[in-house]
């Protein structure tokens, strides 16, 4: 046999021993990637069914708190975030069947980055968590605005949200380990700004609907509708109240009181209807 033909054959020899010792690595790394394909597809399912089960409740928790605005996770949503989960569990089942192979510093990285992945998802849920409340926040400072007569509730809802999903996306990067001192400080100041802005433009330019307000509801506490009284200089029946205004019917035609009057001004409830007789009088504050 001539050498050449000699060393062929001892390397094919030295090739099918090696191949034949690493076969079974190889079925075992095939293996774990089929268990992982499947244990991916079931948790992948699994996470779409929750979270889509979740976005039925949040929807039903805004019906229960008379919320305009429905809230609701987008079937798009859903399908992605069952998609990153079926993706994190292949990573993790790639990086043991890479392992076994001996193919060490592939696997090394995957581990590390899978090591990153709790931050990341929950650096993801408190962004997500802070779109959520953020939209309730909106709904209910609309309701509380209009319900007060407070104008500009629609901008004061938006201003809420984004304020509360401004914090929420802070604190969801603070969770991927990056330093954002600065930001998060920037931020906070901006917000205690922002809150001592609007109490002051609140407190300054809406005192008379305060004392309004206030005198309206203590009107409808101690007074009935029908009722004649005599407040400020006036005098006529109650014909109904508003949340900052006292109707009466007077001789001379209907006339609205703001609701301070009742405050500010002696009450007098009279027992009868004509009063150029001698009425009884009661004090109705």
């Amino acid at each position: 046999m001539l050498k050449w033909e000699a060393i062929l054959k001892n390397n094919y020899e030295q090739l099918a021993g090696y191949l034949v010792s690493y076969v079974p690595q190889v079925i075992g790394a095939l293996l774990l990637l089929l268990i992982g394909w499947l244990i991916a597809s079931l948790l992948s399912r699994l996470t779409l069914t929750v979270v889509v089960f979740l976005g039925k409740l949040i929807n039903r928790l805004a019906i229960g708190l008379s919320l305009k605005s429905q809230l609701s996770i987008q079937p798009q949503l859903a399908a992605l975030i069952s998609r990153v989960i079926f993706w994190v569990v292949m990573v993790f089942f790639a990086a043991a069947a890479l392992s076994s192979l001996g193919v060490d510093f592939i696997a090394t990285w995957l581990r590390e980055l899978l090591s990153y992945f709790p931050n990341l998802l929950a650096g993801v849920f408190i962004v997500f968590a802070g779109f959520v409340i953020g939209n309730i926040s909106r709904s209910m400072a609309e309701a509380t605005a209009q319900s007060t007569g407070l104008k500009h509730g629609a901008r004061i809802g938006l201003i809420t949200k984004w304020v509360i999903i401004s914090i929420a996306i802070v604190v969801g990067i603070e969770q991927l380990g990056v330093n954002i001192q600065f930001i998060k400080t920037l931020i906070i100041v901006e917000v205690a700004v922002f809150s001592f802005g609007i109490s002051l433009a609140f407190g300054l330019g809406n005192r008379d609907f305060v004392k309004n307000l206030v005198g309206s509801r203590q009107a409808i506490k101690h007074l009935n509708i029908g009722e004649y009284i005599k407040i400020g200089g006036y005098e006529g029946k109650i014909l109904r109240f508003n949340q900052t205004i006292l109707e009466l019917e007077t001789a001379n035609g209907r006339i609205l009181l703001p609701g301070k009057i009742y405050n500010d001004s002696p009450c007098e409830v009279i027992i009868g209807h004509d009063v150029s007789e001698t009425l009884d009088k009661r004090t109705c504050s």
